[in-house]
């Protein structure tokens, strides 16, 4: 840390923060990380922030201090990137303070990841409550967070979504980068509002790769007279003008654009929302329009489960249809649960001509195990299910992940078409237009007692697309014979936001033989009458629509009981309680 090669500029643009600016400087000068040197320019103060500065500047030689007069923020910095000396450069605003190993933290990044940038988070002062405020995040955004090292065209891809769930990315502090990058790099000066994101989108343009350190080091305070508080129009208007430079520099140089039309849209309606008189915003609508016509969607890796227990009449149709699918990037991961028959060697033969097929044995232990074999191989940041009977449409994948990307959902569930073994021919209950609809929170979990009678879309698991962090914690019950019915709702239910589309994507097989869907048994009774109770005693707890939800249990008890009934079931134990329970509702 001695070596005079790796001397660290700190530069501090300082404009009235007298308030503040002795707990800033207190907090450089003590860093863990000694080699470095502070830029202090005073943008033409009128309160006592020169007679600071120049009392620092005079007890330690490390600080150099200029005085301009009152140009903005970004001619202050600008004056200090004009004058560094050090290999590596950071900003620090000066309301603002830094842990003590803020600088080892962001060195230690970028020397031992050999990258250009490297950033690390943030946490909020309030001076209202004088409390800290860490940002908080779902289990899906952390692990959209946890990107470590990455090139510079991946974190371009991702850099819409990560400045959504963090500032740290596009705004000037919490972060150390090589000098050599800015090369003649300037602060807008005639930017008024965003030059933050301005600059660094521009200085991410000449890095090769950036790391990510989750860990907070830069203490950012909250007060009223921040400028991010205090909108005005025509900050809006300058915020859309710089994304709309973002936008066609991303076009131009051939990065997927998805994420930056959507950011464009919910950023340009939200100032609308704010200044709906405003003719400029409103002319960015058609702007919009234009540039939707030219998306570019993101390829990432899907994985496929395909539980298999002797299915060996029907496997081939069941892969050929996942082969050639649409939409190439994905992983198949073959799990053949105990088959006596030949669906292993039917298996080998994909995985010999297909390197995405991936194939497993294990010893029986039914579908739910099966799956959560396979889920817990999974590699793909969404995956879906296909029970090796049944086959999809050549756009399941396509259609199922461009709705999640457009609609930025954590599931998509698609509709289905049946086809009858026995009669040979479909059944189809999908006739009208294509559309879609999204649910936000637990609206979905709130709506699925509703949504589950009308047809198999939100009861099973196949046809659907989920994000593979909902399963963390949750995982298929081994041994029971509706486990669809016990998991779905957990993963609606953790899902932040949920997408339908009504298509039909997936062929469901119906009435073939040895298909325990269609047998009635004592412990499908029992494993049904389960679920529906503990489904029931969650959404009470919960406080979801536990009035549906009972209705939906009662009806369920009824099927159950009269299907105990029909296939000779009356003097088992399972009817009997069946019984208890119909006689103690139906009679009180």
């Amino acid at each position: 840390m001695g070596d005079s090669k790796e001397l660290i500029s700190i530069i501090v643009p300082i404009y009235n923060t007298d308030c503040y600016l002795r707990q800033c400087l207190d907090s450089i000068i003590n860093q863990s990380y000694k080699n470095f040197e502070v830029l202090l320019v005073n943008d033409g103060s009128v309160d006592d922030s020169a007679m600071i500065c120049k009392e620092f500047a005079e007890k330690d030689s490390r600080i150099r201090y200029f005085e301009k007069e009152n140009g903005g923020v970004s001619s202050a910095r600008n004056l200090g990137l004009k004058n560094v000396k050090g290999n590596y450069i950071t900003f620090v605003d000066s309301d603002d303070w830094i842990e003590e190993n803020y600088l080892e933290v962001l060195y230690n990044a970028l020397k031992e990841n050999e990258v250009d940038v490297a950033i690390s988070t943030h946490k909020d002062f309030n001076m209202d409550d004088n409390l800290y405020y860490l940002p908080f995040y779902s289990e899906e955004q952390l692990h959209t967070l946890d990107i470590g090292k990455v090139s510079r065209d991946e974190f371009l891809e991702l850099f819409p979504e990560l400045s959504s769930l963090n500032h740290d990315f596009n705004c000037a502090v919490s972060k150390l980068f090589k000098a050599d990058v800015v090369k003649n790099l300037l602060f807008d000066e005639s930017i008024n509002y965003g030059e933050d994101l301005d600059f660094f989108f521009n200085l991410y343009l000449n890095v090769s790769s950036i790391y990510y350190v989750n860990q907070p080091t830069y203490i950012y305070r909250q007060h009223q007279t921040s400028a991010s508080n205090n909108c005005l129009e025509s900050h809006a208007i300058s915020e859309i003008r710089i994304y709309e430079k973002i936008l066609k520099k991303i076009m131009e140089i051939g990065i997927l654009n998805h994420s930056y039309i959507e950011k464009f849209k919910i950023i340009l309606y939200f100032r609308l929302s704010q200044f709906p008189d405003s003719q400029v915003l409103k002319s960015y609508e058609s702007f919009i329009s234009v540039m939707s016509d030219s998306v570019m969607y993101s390829q990432s890796l899907i994985s496929i489960i395909v539980p298999i227990y002797n299915v060996e009449n029907y496997l081939r149709m069941c892969l050929d249809s996942i082969e050639h699918q649409t939409y190439s990037n994905i992983e198949v991961l073959l799990i053949n649960d105990g088959s006596p028959d030949s669906s292993g060697e039917i298996c080998q033969e994909y995985v010999a001509r297909d390197s995405r097929f991936y194939y497993f044995e294990k010893e029986n232990g039914g579908l739910s195990d099966a799956r959560n074999y396979g889920v817990a191989r999974a590699k793909g940041k969404f995956l879906t299910f296909i029970d090796s009977d049944d086959w999809v449409e050549a756009t399941y994948i396509e259609d199922m992940y461009q709705a999640a990307l457009k609609n930025d959902s954590e599931i998509v569930i698609s509709n289905y078409a049946q086809f009858d073994v026995k009669e040979n021919h479909y059944l189809i209950h999908v006739w009208d237009d294509y559309y879609e609809e999204t649910y936000e929170g637990e609206e979905l979990i709130n709506k699925l007692p509703l949504l589950e009678p009308r047809d198999y879309s939100f009861v099973t698991s196949w046809g659907i697309l989920f994000s593979r962090s909902l399963f963390d914690n949750i995982r298929f019950p081994k041994g029971k014979l509706t486990e669809d019915s016990r998991t779905n709702y957990k993963l609606f239910a953790k899902s932040s936001r949920s997408t339908y589309i009504h298509k039909s994507l997936y062929i469901y097989r119906i009435g073939r033989e040895g298909s325990i869907v269609n047998t009635v048994t004592e412990k499908l009774l029992i494993d049904k009458l389960e679920c529906v109770l503990e489904r029931l005693a969650i959404y009470t707890i919960k406080g979801w629509n536990s009035f549906d939800e009972k209705e939906n249990t009662l009806s369920n008890i009824r099927q159950g009981w009269e299907s105990a009934k029909e296939n000779g079931l009356q003097d088992t134990e399972i009817f009997r309680r069946y019984t208890e329970i119909l006689d103690l509702i139906d009679n009180n």
